[in-house]
């Protein structure tokens, strides 16, 4: 075997792996149960995909019957040819099974081996043909249906479930120069093609906005399972989609006015056999889409919040407490611009030590960077000055000779902590 025609085997082994379907075997003549000594043919059908040449597989009440062809018949049935028979294509799923009677009676009642519903049914009295028949008639539970003279084959024509029932022949034939009455009975019970298709919807809560599918779910019968359905979708008794082979409807960003109540129908490809769902009420939830916007947008202004107020603390805990704790004593005249500041302190704010002499109360005070403005023409009202000890910003030192009204311009300068006392500090307008 060459490279390429392995490869086509390979891919078509695939294939018929992944469609899942199992072939379907047929009789033809259509019956189940046959005369000694006639003949009936067996085919393996599949899906179309598996049509191509390939190696079939036989058996007989589970036993390989060496036979590789998709069709073979069988001639001269016996006894030995009674059986399930079953098929299998490539390396594919193995079929149903379906049983053929092999009888030597004088008359028996032929019937398909599988009857479904919308198949066209026809039944057989059937006899050898070395004995005439002068009469055939039919009966169905108990009851006359047919006298059809010398005929032998009643048509009943498409079935439904209700054609089940006890069905009944007899015939007249003769028999060594004399008329002999025989008759034959099969219990005829009618499949479900497919079972009643039923809506389902995707997502479970459908709001406006999503992509909505509804599914027409149904199931083949194992024996039918090469049948190609067709499928129609319904919205408020209104066609909204045709006779398809898909059975999926698809509504993108579904909306409001999609809600109503939703029903399918499968058929045959013939017609043969239809099937509508219940209907289900489908409603869309308005403002999906809005909703979760909103939400999204109060968690973002939430967390901006927050931090807007983490930020504040961090800043208002760095927040320079201001105040005039001390008044300038310069000399009038002079254009030093060394300014002294009072010290915090419960000695120094008491009302007593207010008149002491500039050289004791320069003790008290301490010296600042020299300002970018000279001081020659101001007076101790003039400026107030303040100081922030980055060590203890915790702390504010209000002075009682504090004013605002007082100070026509206010000053303020940093004191650095202990370990940065001898670092410049430049002074800043408040």
């Amino acid at each position: 075997m060459s490279p390429l025609v392995a490869v086509i085997l390979i891919t078509v082994t695939i294939e018929s792996k992944g469609a899942a379907v199992k072939p379907v075997v047929s009789f033809n003549p259509n019956w189940g149960t046959v005369l000694a000594y006639e003949s009936v043919t067996l085919t393996c059908n599949v899906a179309p995909p598996a049509q191509r040449e390939q190696k079939y597989h036989w058996y007989r009440n589970n036993r390989n019957l060496t036979i590789n062809d998709q069709s073979f018949t069988v001639n001269y049935a016996e006894e030995k040819d009674i059986g399930d028979y079953q098929c299998r294509a490539g390396n594919g799923d193995i079929s149903e099974a379906v049983r053929l009677e092999v009888s030597g009676a004088h008359v028996i009642l032929q019937v398909p081996p599988l009857v479904f519903e919308g198949d066209i049914l026809s039944l057989r009295c059937h006899s050898y043909d070395k004995f005439p028949a002068v009469e055939t008639t039919f009966y169905k539970d108990h009851k006359e249906i047919k006298s059809l003279g010398t005929a032998s084959e009643l048509l009943v024509g498409k079935v439904n479930m209700e054609t089940s029932g006890l069905y009944k022949c007899s015939r007249r034939i003769k028999s060594h120069s004399s008329f002999h009455n025989y008759s034959d009975q099969v219990d005829i019970v009618v499949q479900e093609m497919f079972s009643l298709p039923q809506i389902k919807v995707r997502p479970d809560q459908v709001s406006e906005g999503d992509n909505m599918t509804i599914t027409c779910d149904t199931k083949l019968s194992p024996h039918r399972e090469t049948t190609e359905l067709q499928f129609a979708f319904y919205r408020n008794g209104h066609n909204v989609q045709g006779f398809s082979s898909s059975n999926q409807y698809g509504v993108p960003s579904a909306q409001l006015e999609h809600s109503g109540n939703y029903a399918c129908e499968v058929q045959t490809p013939t017609g043969s056999v239809k099937k509508m769902s219940n209907g289900q009420q489908i409603k869309l939830h308005g403002g999906g889409h809005v909703y979760r916007a909103v939400i999204i947008s109060v968690a973002l202004l939430s967390i901006l919040l927050v931090a807007a107020a983490l930020t504040y603390k961090y800043r208002h805990n760095l927040a320079l407490p201001l105040a005039c704790n001390g008044l300038l004593h310069q000399k009038q005249g002079s254009d030093s611009s060394t300014a002294l500041v009072r010290l915090p302190n419960e000695e120094a704010d008491r009302p007593e030590n207010e008149n002491l002499s500039a050289s004791q109360e320069s003790l008290k005070y301490s010296n600042l960077s020299t300002f970018p403005v000279p001081f020659t023409n101001l007076t101790t009202e003039d400026i107030c000055y303040s100081h922030i000890n980055t060590g203890q910003l915790h702390k504010v030192y209000p002075s009682a000779t504090y004013r605002p009204d007082d100070c026509s311009v206010i000053y303020c300068v940093v004191k650095p902590m202990e370990s940065q006392e001898n670092t410049a500090v430049q002074p800043s307008d408040c």
